[in-house]
């Protein structure tokens, strides 16, 4: 079989690299800065000198352009030749700068590519230590390069850079500081930026932490770059040392599929503004900072790369913050409440995917009581057995019998909490941890005494045939407060089969019988309304004529139902309209 070759067109693999592989054209600036990184590091190996990197942007009548110089390792013909002309080829794998990889930034060899998305030429003057000439590469938008020799530069060795910008692009004097800055700014040397002549900027700092600077400082450092009022970080450390950072509470609640915005600079270069696993899931109310030196980026490195590593660090910054948190449980509680109140479901979530930290944190979270707002701790020191409700709309028709009967009942009607509370069922044996709904307040009523009961028996039975209709059974209890004259209870799955049945009625044959296949009607407990005895309004229908005794006990069975929020259908909405008829027509 004959072998072919692959036709290549330069052209269209050029474009492709430099305007598919990064997501904007402004990524240059970090390419080119971070070939001077690297070669400044590969040069440090060799001797000991003064690093430089130098920007100059010029414009004048021919155009605008941009001169990267640095004083790095330099590269010889033939190394110019293998890495600058042949794409796909890298520097930072050779011979030149293999001593310790780790080091460098740029992996790939294929970073000086992404200047052909602002200019259509490149010009590469370099120069290694004691060359007898300077090398000079030029590379074309089209395809085609060529490579050269000058007369060697006196007291240089180097790479410059020189690109001539294309004029359609909004690359003016500050927005290249601007990047310089965004890019450049943690670099470990200063970068010298000139206009025309011109010194305009020194740009170059640490980050905050790496200066042992004040919690102040790394407040204001945070408030800068997400512009928000933080008051509290977490200092992030790997279990290498290697990924540093600062994690930012946020002031305010946040929704757990919020963006998270986290900024990552591989060592000391920006990567990404928006790294979104940098942290664990439920970390979404923090914002973070991170600085790594054993984190890698993708190709393009704009993203982190997806590794054992990653994983690692990301799973170290979660143990920092929740043991930021245990720490202020004793050093500051005051602070901790505030947390937990600003990003309780935050802080839920975790609990439930971590024992260990709900047995710490359980204690501390406050939920809605028919008593009040309380912790968990101060609800375990009022009672024993720990009722919760995970339906709101029960919730609230119980408030009130749970009030006058001296029984606290937790609200778990909201997001993570019945999940929280069955989880520490599961794991507090200190306490009794018992899921309820009104039936069980309706079997813990109290009954009549038997004398009394029997009094009322026959009467009761008269008055359940009424309410066979609506399938729903009666019991006669007596509570408080007496101004309740009944509540009403119907289970999920007896509501569940109401609405499949209201479906089928408002249905086409076909629909009808889709909704019967789909959806097999489960097996239910009839709806139960509790009379309260004690109530005048049920005194008068187990005391009243036969007539008006329907008309109130349906009136009251239906404004039991509308108190508990649930739906009424169709029979119940056409009573309760025949009733307030009667009762206008009276």
């Amino acid at each position: 079989m004959e072998s072919s070759v692959f036709q290549v067109n330069l052209t269209g693999i050029l474009k492709i690299l430099s305007d598919s592989l990064y997501s904007q054209k402004e990524v240059f600036v970090r390419e080119l800065l971070q070939n001077s990184i690297d070669a400044i590091q590969a040069r440090k190996r060799q001797e000991t000198f003064e690093p430089y990197i130098r920007v100059d942007y010029y414009q004048n009548e021919q155009g605008k352009g941009l001169v990267l110089s640095d004083n790095g390792i330099g590269l010889t013909r033939s190394e110019v030749e293998e890495f600058l002309s042949k794409i796909g080829s890298s520097s930072k794998s050779s011979d030149i700068l293999s001593n310790e990889p780790g080091d460098f930034i740029g992996q790939f060899g294929i970073g000086l590519l992404s200047c052909f998305m602002v200019s259509d030429e490149i010009v590469v003057k370099t120069q290694v230590q004691g060359a007898e000439n300077l090398v000079k590469w030029v590379g074309n938008i089209n395809g085609t390069y060529q490579t050269t020799v000058e007369a060697p530069q006196e007291d240089f060795v180097g790479t410059r850079v020189i690109l001539k910008l294309r004029t359609d692009l909004d690359l003016s004097p500050s927005k290249i500081q601007h990047l310089l800055e965004l890019y450049g700014t943690y670099l470990s040397l200063p970068i010298h930026y000139e206009v025309n002549g011109r010194h305009e900027a020194s740009i170059g700092r640490s980050f905050p932490w790496e200066e042992h600077q004040n919690g102040d400082a790394i407040l204001n450092f945070g408030r800068s770059i997400f512009q928000q009022n933080f008051s509290n970080y977490i200092e992030l450390t790997d279990r290498t040392g290697q990924s540093k950072g600062v994690a930012y509470i946020l002031p305010h609640a946040v929704h757990f599929a919020a963006i998270q915005n986290n900024h990552v600079y591989i060592k000391n270069m920006f990567i990404s503004s928006q790294a979104q696993d940098l942290i664990p899931e439920w970390a979404f109310f923090v914002r973070v900072v991170v600085n790594s030196k054993n984190l890698s980026p993708t190709a393009s490195r704009e993203e982190i790369y997806k590794n054992e590593t990653a994983q690692e660090v990301r799973e170290d910054f979660g143990n920092c913050i929740k043991n930021y948190l245990k720490k202020l449980s004793v050093e500051n509680p005051e602070q901790l409440s505030y947390i937990l109140k600003t990003h309780s479901n935050a802080l839920k979530s975790l609990a439930l995917a971590d024992n260990d930290f709900l047995s710490f944190i359980a204690n501390w979270f406050v939920l809605p009581t028919t008593e009040g707002e309380y912790t968990i701790k101060q609800i375990k020191a009022k009672t024993k057995t720990i009722l919760f409700v995970p339906d709101l709309d029960e919730f609230r028709q119980l408030v009130p019998i749970a009030r006058a009967n001296g029984k606290l009942v937790i609200n778990a009607g909201y997001i993570y909490d019945t999940e929280l509370l069955e989880r520490l069922k599961q794991q507090d044996s200190t306490s009794f941890y018992q899921r309820i709904d009104v039936n069980y307040f309706g079997n813990i009523l109290q009954d009549l005494e038997v004398a009394e009961y029997d009094l009322y028996a026959d009467k009761i039975e008269m008055l359940q045939e009424n309410m066979a209709k609506f399938d729903c059974e009666l019991e006669l209890k007596q509570f408080l407060p007496t101004d309740i004259p009944a509540i009403f209870h119907l289970s999920q799955e007896t509501l569940r089969n109401r609405d499949l049945n209201q479906i089928k009625d408002d249905s086409n044959a076909l629909w009808s019988s889709i909704t019967g296949s789909l959806f097999e009607e489960k097996q239910s407990y009839r709806s139960k309304l509790f009379l309260n005895f004690k109530n005048p309004i049920v005194q008068k229908i187990i005391k009243g004529d036969k007539v008006q005794e329907k008309l109130f006990l349906e009136t009251i069975y239906i404004n039991a139902m509308l108190m508990g929020h649930y739906p009424l259908n169709q029979l119940e909405l056409d009573t309760m309209n025949q009733n307030l008829l009667l009762l206008l027509n009276q």
